[in-house]
């Protein structure tokens, strides 16, 4: 890297390239965003010294005409629906559309999508997709050969480790999750074995994918994974819905704090043809190990969304106002943020 004295002696050598121009047109501003007075560069300043002239003597005729503009506030989108019908709807897409109709709009009718970009760093979300396989893999591969609980994380390594390898994931990129899994494995394990003694569940399957026909609408989804009591499969025994999380665990416990508003494990609950299920987040933390979050009322959460659906999709149809909020902590990292021009109306 450069050290400060070569960057200001290559400034100067190119100021001095530049004046030695046959015309120069020297700018300036006055004054800051803020109004604030501005002083000039200190390399013109010592120019003009150089050249015994002022500021004055290169003042010339202002040419600019002062204007009064008055504001032209840009208002808030209100775009209608009717005319682009939803046939599919996933968790995420009606979680977009309770969080701020526009962005439904946008991003869900419209289907206007940023193009991806190329990144070869490894990102916490590459971290959840692989946990999530590594998981999967062990519990189905465990049904199979009914290893010991002392032969868990031995497997479990093993598993983690062939995962790595199939994505193509650098030791060095993933060396800030590697560093974790030993704690976050131990963890996870110790609640598993508790989980089973205590609640009678066990692993019945993982990255399913299922449909649900709903009126004119069609709901799917991936279900992270299922138990059921006595491992029993073929939909026998209480089914228990698991969306495995690797959030803090305050944010975890913060989804289920009201059922009404938990769109996304009352939409998979929903998935299923069960008329009685449990469902919560597995929480899989480094720090504090890992923790089932339990969703209690979600039988009630399920029947409420799916009426909610069906009353909102009949609104879109009808010709509804789907207006831009502009609340929330959505609006931060929302991809519609720019369609929407929030940023022009909200201060006006």
């Amino acid at each position: 890297m450069p050290v400060r004295e070569d960057l200001e002696e290559n400034l100067r050598a190119a100021w001095l390239q530049a004046a030695q121009a046959p015309h120069l047109h020297l700018l300036w501003r006055r004054q800051g965003h803020e109004g604030e007075p501005l002083q000039l560069s200190p390399l013109v300043q010592q120019w003009l010294l150089a050249n015994g002239r002022t500021p004055a003597d290169w003042a010339g005729a202002d040419a600019r005409v002062v204007r009064d503009i008055q504001p032209d506030p840009v208002g808030r989108p209100q775009p209608k629906g009717a005319s682009l019908p939803v046939t599919r709807l996933s968790a995420s897409a009606y979680a977009d559309l309770r969080q701020c109709p526009y962005k439904f709009f946008a991003l869900r009718q419209l289907r206007l999508q940023a193009p991806p970009e190329l990144d070869v760093e490894t990102e916490k979300r590459d971290f959840g997709d692989w946990l999530h396989e590594v998981l999967k893999t062990f519990h189905e591969e465990h049904r199979v050969h009914a290893w010991t609980e002392p032969e868990w994380p031995g497997q479990l390594d093993r598993i983690a480790d062939a995962c790595s390898a199939q994505r193509k994931l650098g030791a060095a990129e993933f060396l800030p999750f590697s560093a974790a899994w030993p704690k976050l494995r131990d963890g996870y394990l110790r609640w598993w074995s508790e989980y089973q003694r205590q609640e009678g569940l066990m692993f019945d399957s993982a990255e399913t994918a299922y449909e649900m026909g709903l009126g004119k609408l069609k709901l799917h989804g991936r279900i992270d994974r299922i138990d059921r009591v006595g491992g029993a499969q073929n939909g026998a025994g209480q089914a228990m819905l698991i969306d495995y999380k690797t959030e803090s665990l305050a944010r975890s416990k913060e989804r289920i704090k009201s059922p009404l508003e938990d769109t996304q494990i009352a939409f998979y609950a929903a998935l299923l043809p069960d008329d009685s299920l449990r469902a919560g987040y597995v929480n899989v933390g480094e720090s504090n190990g890992t923790e089932l979050v339990e969703q209690l009322d979600v039988v009630q959460a399920r029947d409420a969304l799916l009426q909610g659906i069906l009353d909102d999709m009949q609104a879109i149809r009808d010709g509804a106002v789907l207006a831009a909020l502009g609340e929330g902590d959505g609006c931060d990292y929302c991809a519609a943020r720019g369609l929407c021009r929030k940023d022009h109306w909200e201060h006006v």
